[in-house]
């Protein structure tokens, strides 16, 4: 099985591809108050000078304002919409990762009291047995069939129901 690679450095291998020998001579001029002189004179690819300004902490993937900033200085607008996509794709992943935190904050306080939680999402009787022959024996499943079928605002009102299950109990 082969290993995933990091989108920031997907990315970043992409601008280096996309840019030109004059540019990178731009770039390591941009860079001279960042990098040593020494360095920046080995410095031969827009890669290696990634490389450098990620092993100085200059430039990463949770800060991509340096690389925003370069690439803005190049007037290279192709990639800087490279470097959006990456930013909102990342957004996106921070959002799921929350949301996959709050669920398994409802999985651990709710725990065999789920149906209370799905009686207070207004899920029918009916509804909840089936969830529970569906799912006999695996309660996160029961709790996230029953978020799901919960009418309008399901998540919402699922972190709420949660809540106040966890407080009576």
């Amino acid at each position: 099985m082969a290993a995933a690679v990091d989108p920031f450095l997907e990315l970043l291998h992409s601008v280096s591809v996309g840019l030109t020998s004059s540019e990178l001579t731009e770039l390591k001029f941009l860079c001279t108050g960042r990098v040593g002189k020494r360095k920046l004179e080995r410095v031969q690819s827009a890669h290696e000078l990634f490389s450098v300004l990620l092993e100085q902490g200059d430039l990463g993937a949770d800060y991509p304002e340096l690389l925003r900033e370069l690439l803005a200085s190049l007037r290279r607008h192709d990639l800087l919409r490279r470097l959006d996509d990456f930013e909102a794709g990342a957004g996106a992943a921070a959002a799921e990762e929350d949301l996959r935190a709050a669920f398994d904050v409802i999985c651990d306080n709710v725990g065999k009291d789920w149906r209370r939680l799905a009686r207070q999402l207004k899920i029918s009787d009916s509804k909840i047995d089936a969830i529970e022959e569906r799912y006999p024996r695996n309660l996160t499943e029961q709790i996230f069939a029953a978020t799901l079928h919960a009418p309008g605002s399901a998540g919402t009102r699922a972190q709420q129901a949660a809540r106040r299950v966890a407080q009576d109990t």
